[in-house]
């Protein structure tokens, strides 16, 4: 866990993103540096955005700018959404993250601390791996995404010096991104100054993806993780409370009303973070669907009119890759939560024959309420899931038919 979230502040830090910092994570200095971070991102989605206007009677090279412009998009929003919300997001981590609250139940806290039966073992165990598993999966899929867009980075950055350098023209100006500058680039100082910033750019594209995204991840898993211990322990709760109690007796049928009161108190705080974290990651879903639209369809023309082995074409199949996966990451998570409330809604009706009255009242207020499930809204109605998904690829293709069709025109 703690490997995870030093990880983590080592990536988001390098933006300024200070949230998961152990001390001192809002001072001064460290929201200078993001602020000044995002308006290197802002300066960026500028630039980009003056290259694709001023471009758009040549539509190969509004193509190859657009790839770069929607990119730009979704970094400045990621670092907007970091600043914007950088106490609502630290509020999450010590809510979900730095704390377990599935221990605020006792039945888990007894669970933990001492050795029971065969149902208690089970539901130890799986509080215990699940939370391991998802720190360890989050640091495994953090580390990757950081090396793919680094590697991406790297591939925009080294194309335009392998260019100058084979057509060895000392007064050649190439860019690792198209942009649009409103300086003249003749003066090699001017150029170079300039270059470097697209470097700073590309590594903030680096860390704004990977640091944001990752973490809406963690903070998503956290949840899966908690409707499935809940689950668990309802389709068990008359073993976990015989274990509990040592032997069946009186005092059984008000310790498993007083279990299924706390799950259904645990149930509706997960729903609440789940309501607060999806009101303010719901424009950054909708960007990230719309622009990774636009990068599918942008770059699968790219590659579809060039030389499909150069050097220069393998970034925008590692660039089109990436967010093909995001996007898909995000609609399974959305996927995941909803079949899992699925589940927990089915799971509670299991056995209710065999309770008291006062537990089949708190059974229906129970069913209610997970009737409403916590679906991940994007806009509107539509909410991420895997039919989200095959939109979002069908839409992209289409949109890349429609503009093969007018090049060919």
């Amino acid at each position: 866990m703690d490997q995870t979230l030093q990880l983590f502040h080592r990536v988001l830090s390098s933006a300024g993103v200070s949230i998961f910092a152990k001390t001192n994570w809002d001072t001064k200095p460290w929201l200078i540096f993001q602020i000044l971070n995002f308006f290197g991102g802002f300066f960026c989605f500028i630039f980009t955005t003056g290259f694709v206007v001023t471009n758009t009677a040549d539509l190969l090279v509004f193509i190859k700018g657009a790839c770069i412009w929607a990119t730009g998009i979704i970094m400045t929003i990621s670092l907007a959404v970091c600043l914007a919300f950088r106490r609502n997001f630290r509020n999450f981590l010590e809510e979900m993250i730095y704390v377990d609250p599935l221990l605020d139940m006792p039945l888990v806290k007894h669970v933990l601390s001492e050795e029971g039966g065969v149902k208690s073992n089970e539901l130890r165990h799986l509080v215990n791996d699940t939370q391991e598993k998802l720190f360890k999966y989050t640091q495994i899929l953090l580390k990757c995404y950081v090396f793919c867009g680094i590697f991406v980075a790297t591939l925009y950055l080294c194309s335009p010096i392998y260019e100058m350098i084979i057509r060895n023209d000392k007064s050649l100006r190439l860019f690792a991104f198209d942009m649009w500058f409103p300086w003249e680039l003749d003066n090699l100082y001017v150029y170079i100054a300039t270059f470097i910033y697209h470097v700073y750019a590309g590594n903030l594209c680096c860390i704004a993806y990977p640091g944001l995204q990752s973490m809406i991840i963690l903070l998503v898993g956290q949840q899966i993780r908690h409707l499935k211990v809940l689950t668990f322990i309802i389709l068990n709760l008359d073993e976990l409370v015989t274990e509990y109690l040592k032997q069946k007796n009186e005092r059984w049928q008000p310790c498993c009303t007083a279990v299924l009161v706390d799950c259904v108190d645990h149930y509706v705080k997960l729903k609440r973070f789940g309501n607060r974290l999806n009101i303010i990651c719901r424009p950054f879903y909708l960007t990230l669907i719309l622009v990774s639209i636009v990068i599918v369809c942008m770059c699968s023309v790219k590659i579809a009119v060039s030389d499909k082995l150069s050097p220069d074409t393998m970034k925008y199949y590692t660039h089109i890759f990436i967010f093909v996966v995001v996007v898909l990451i995000f609609c399974l998570l959305g996927q995941q939560v909803e079949n899992q409330c699925e589940i927990l809604e089915i799971s509670v009706t299991e056995k209710w024959y065999i309770y008291d009255r006062q537990y089949k009242l708190n059974m229906q207020i129970f069913n209610n309420a997970l009737s409403q499930r916590m679906p991940i809204y994007i806009f509107g109605t539509v909410t991420l899931s895997l039919p989200t998904f095959t939109w979002f690829i069908k839409t992209g293709m289409s949109f890349f038919t429609l503009v093969m069709s007018v090049i060919k025109d």
